[in-house]
C-alpha cells in the first residue's frame, strides 16, 4: 500500500523532533544509538523521515533523551493560556537568574518540558545588561521592540535600534546593555537549553 503524503509528513514530524532532542542533549547519533541497541544508520533513518519508528521503538528512544511520549509531542497539560494580556504574562527578576542585572522577563512561552521553543521580553533598565557564557545548541533571534541595546555576539558588538533584529547559532557568546537613558524591551525567542 502507498503511503499518503500525511503519512510523510508524520514520518517526517517524528525524526525532526527525534533529532531536535539529541542535539539539544548533546548526543551524537551514535550515542544515542549505542543507548537504545539499534544501529547507528537506523537511527539515521528515523531522523531523515525515511523509516517510522514502532510504538515500542520511539518510547525507546525518547526516553533515552530523557523526555517522555506526552512532552515529546507537546501534549502537556498545563495551565497556560493559549491568548494571554500583558498582564496574564509570568513576570521574572532577572536578578533571579545568572548572568543578568537590571534585566526583567516577561515569559511569553511557559517553561515546560517538551516545548521547542523558549520566549521572553526581556525589560531591560538603563544601565542592565546580561551575560550569557554558557553555550549549547541551538539558535536565537530577537526583536528590539523599543530602547537602543548594545549586543555583543562572539566578541562583535552591534548597536541595535528599535526596529532592529538578530539572529545566531546559540554556541556563540552573547551579552547585552543598555547604554541608554530608557528602557529598551526586547523579544528573545532561543531554543531552550536542555540540562
Amino acid at each position: 500500500m502507498a503511503k499518503t503524503k500525511d503519512a510523510d509528513a508524520v514520518q517526517l514530524h517524528v525524526g525532526v523532533r527525534i533529532r531536535h532532542a539529541r542535539v539539544l542533549k548533546g548526543m551524537r547519533m551514535k550515542d544515542l544509538a549505542e543507548k537504545v541497541g539499534y544501529d547507528e544508520s537506523m537511527i539515521s533513518k528515523i531522523e531523515s523521515g525515511k523509516v517510522m519508528p514502532s510504538l515500542p521503538m520511539l518510547n525507546k528512544i525518547v526516553t533515552a533523551l530523557d523526555r517522555d511520549l506526552a512532552s515529546f509531542f507537546g501534549l502537556e497539560i498545563d495551565e497556560h493560556k493559549l491568548v494571554q494580556t500583558s498582564a496574564d504574562r509570568v513576570l521574572v527578576a532577572g536578578d533571579a537568574l545568572r548572568g543578568g542585572k537590571g534585566v526583567n522577563y516577561e515569559r511569553i512561552v511557559p517553561l515546560a518540558a517538551g516545548n521547542l521553543l523558549e520566549a521572553n521580553i526581556h525589560v531591560v533598565q538603563p544601565g542592565g545588561e546580561k551575560t550569557d557564557d554558557i553555550t549549547h545548541h541551538g539558535e536565537a533571534t530577537g526583536y528590539l521592540i523599543e530602547g537602543e541595546i548594545e549586543l555583543t555576539i562572539d566578541g562583535t558588538v552591534y548597536t541595535m535600534r528599535k526596529g532592529d533584529t538578530f539572529f545566531f547559532k546559540a554556541y556563540l557568546k552573547n551579552s547585552y546593555r543598555n547604554n541608554g537613558s530608557e528602557v529598551a524591551r526586547i523579544v528573545w525567542v532561543n531554543t531552550p537549553q536542555i540540562h
